[in-house]
């Protein structure tokens, strides 16, 4: 068992310590019990995605694009544990109406490391597709249920570094359903399962703030980050975390453009007959919970372990706050730390930038918090030191509360308020 308190020790004196339905929607129409059809795959048009864009606009051996291979791989889906009728889906030339469609709403790509190993002529891609599944009611203008996905690359391509194989990689990363950690697979795998049909209630709940201290500006600055970009990254990611650990559907992190505007442009029904438009706006209601995410900093260390490799240790801590917007009552409110050292060969190209290296290990430390509310003995792991050893690297993250029973209250306070039964 990890020691209390390791927390303090490796950061040094720089750094302290779903959407739902509206209320209008009947129980029959929150049971989805209709056809729902495929609306397609759409980008935030605020977002910076390039390497979507070309993925977009990419064919396979047999001519398909990104939204044909997802329509076939979706009409061979079992959705019988959903409670929902994709009749249009299995059949395309079904002239059966609906007022249901889903589409999946990209808003963030990250290009997170291209390390180059030269004994093996090859490169270590490591990359990110983040976005949102939603079903939507046609006619009623309505998002019913909007849920966090994201697609995770680690492969490996012959040769150096060479930016000219994203867009096939992420053509890849959301199309090949053999892939674990495509939007394909998640599609197979969870979106299938997702409990549509479960008790309606709680909260809606939305990323609503991430912000930093001094240290972590300063510290981005150093680094030549793009602050505003990396701060937009964490809040969907702390979303999309907060949404696939507790299977619950949130509002989107900042009200992005395409899921308020975009759609009425360009969105088909393709599942029908190919061409009629969808003709709607999809507007947002405002979060009953707010998730707020503050960025404390973080610090590398560097250490000489041979004469070509080198020992890099980075730190970071930051806190998670949870409220109810209304009212103002705080429910959840407390601070990690997380601990990352790995080798580095500089001479050699082996090493992951230092931006990067922040970003993931933010992105471990999220996803292991959430994670803690849905499994209990996540949470007891979280708050006594998680350790996670592996090829080159070594993690560890840590609840930085004394209290336990504080600890496990608060996260009983928030589930109390969660939009669908847990376990249900």
């Amino acid at each position: 068992m990890m020691k209390r308190r390791r927390f303090m020790s490796g950061f040094g004196a720089g750094l302290a310590s779903g959407l739902l339905p509206y209320h209008g929607i009947s129980l029959a129409q929150a049971k989805l019990r209709q056809p729902v059809t495929w609306g397609g795959i759409y980008q935030d048009e605020t977002a910076n995605l390039p390497n979507l864009r070309a993925a977009m606009q990419m064919r396979d051996a047999n001519n398909k694009t990104i939204n044909g291979l997802l329509v076939h791989l979706i009409r061979q889906m079992d959705w019988s544990k959903t409670n929902i009728d994709l009749a249009p889906l299995a059949d395309q030339a079904s002239d059966i109406e609906t007022d249901l469609g889903m589409a999946t709403v990209f808003v963030a790509e990250q290009d997170l490391a291209a390390v180059y190993f030269p004994d093996l002529q090859k490169t270590r891609y490591i990359n990110r597709l983040v976005g949102y599944n939603m079903i939507y009611n046609v006619r009623k203008r309505e998002i019913i249920a909007n849920f966090g996905i994201m697609g995770r690359y680690f492969d490996s391509k012959t040769g150096k570094p060479n930016l000219d194989v994203l867009p096939s990689i992420y053509f890849d990363l959301i199309t090949n359903q053999n892939r674990q950690d495509s939007i394909a697979q998640h599609l197979v795998t969870k979106v299938a399962r997702y409990p549509y049909a479960n008790k309606y209630g709680g909260k809606r709940f939305q990323v609503t703030q991430v912000s930093t201290k001094a240290m972590a500006d300063n510290e981005a600055k150093a680094l030549n980050m793009d602050m505003p970009r990396f701060l937009n990254q964490i809040g969907h990611m702390a979303g999309i975390n907060f949404s696939s650990n507790l299977n619950v559907p949130v509002i989107p992190f900042n009200k992005t453009k395409t899921l308020n505007l975009d759609l009425v442009k360009d969105m088909r029904i393709v599942a029908v007959d190919g061409n009629s438009a969808l003709n709607t706006t999809l507007p947002l209601p405002d979060p009953e919970m707010g998730i707020e995410v503050e960025l404390d900093g973080w610090n590398f260390q560097e250490k000489p372990y041979t004469n070509q490799r080198r020992i890099v240790t980075l730190v970071l801590s930051l806190k998670v706050s949870i409220k109810n917007v209304n009212s103002g009552q705080m429910l959840f409110q407390q601070s990690y730390y997380a601990e990352k050292q790995q080798f580095e060969i500089p001479s050699t190209g082996y090493f992951v930038q230092r931006e990067a290296s922040v970003y993931l290990l933010h992105e471990e430390l999220l996803y292991k918090i959430f994670e803690a509310f849905a499994d209990p003995s996540s949470r007891e792991a979280l708050y006594e030191g998680f350790e996670l050893k592996q090829d080159g690297e070594n993690t560890f993250l840590q609840a930085s509360s004394e209290d336990k029973q504080l600890f496990e209250n608060e996260h009983n306070a928030v589930i109390e308020h969660l939009p669908f039964a847990m376990g249900s």
